[in-house]
């Protein structure tokens, strides 16, 4: 084998390192952009050091799923101003959002009043549950605080619903327009406990329940109906959280 060859063997060699190496760095990138705004940015270090424990197709997995609505704050649109509307909005979205990414959550979306988050994706998290429950209990304690500093016809409370189990996780969407979401039965209900949350309470399903309860104090509040169960399950109010 001639020098030349072993040169045009080094190069060619070179130029696919090279392109190993772009081909990383563009899936880092696109990861920073899936998860910048929706993580803490603890979070975002952590996976740009492993980015490939990110996995972006679909993967049904156990996470936690957290919703949580203002209550009260449509009759109040009919009466605001558009610009104390959003001060209003955006500061109570604000609270809740510096709660959950305490907890090192995965805000999805929000949900006109509302927020949606979970917990154990991007990154794993072997309390996943117990973090959820303390967001939400960060959540209103840190609304009943805020409340100080605004007029009392601002003040507004979440009702919070959180729920556990199997969910397909994973980029979902249109090739135009992928957001990395949850959904599934789970998804379902934790919707389902937020809309028969009252506002500052904050309602569990009987899983979210076996996982913490020796870490949270929740009473029984009844059963609610979910869409695809057979029968009415049990739901539990928390009344106090260890943080």
């Amino acid at each position: 084998v001639s020098l030349a060859d072993y040169a045009a063997v080094a190069l060619e060699n070179a130029r696919l390192l090279v392109q190993v190496e772009e081909a990383k760095e563009r899936e880092k990138q696109q990861i920073r952009g899936l998860f910048e705004r929706y993580v803490a940015p603890s979070v975002v270090e952590k996976l740009m050091v492993r980015p490939e424990t990110v996995q972006l197709g679909g993967v049904l997995q156990d996470a936690t799923v957290l919703f949580a609505d203002i209550r009260g704050f449509s009759d109040f649109s009919v009466k605001a101003t558009p610009e104390v509307l959003v001060d209003v909005l955006n500061y109570h979205i604000a609270v809740a959002t510096q709660a959950i990414l305490a907890e090192s959550g995965t805000l999805d979306k929000f949900l006109g009043d509302g927020v949606m988050a979970y917990f154990n994706a991007p990154l794993p998290q072997q309390d996943h549950a117990l973090r959820a429950v303390r967001a939400a209990w960060r959540l209103c304690r840190a609304v009943e605080v805020s409340h100080k500093k605004l007029a009392v016809a601002s003040r507004f409370h979440f009702g919070v619903g959180i729920s556990t189990g199997d969910v397909l996780v994973g980029n979902i969407g249109a090739p135009q327009m992928m957001n990395f979401t949850v959904i599934g039965d789970t998804v379902n209900m934790g919707r389902r406990l937020q809309q028969s949350a009252r506002g500052g309470q904050i309602l569990i399903s009987r899983r979210v329940h076996e996982v913490v309860q020796e870490r949270v104090d929740a009473v029984p509040a009844g059963e609610l109906e979910f869409k695809g169960h057979p029968q009415p399950e049990p739901v539990f109010e928390v009344v106090s959280v260890e943080l």
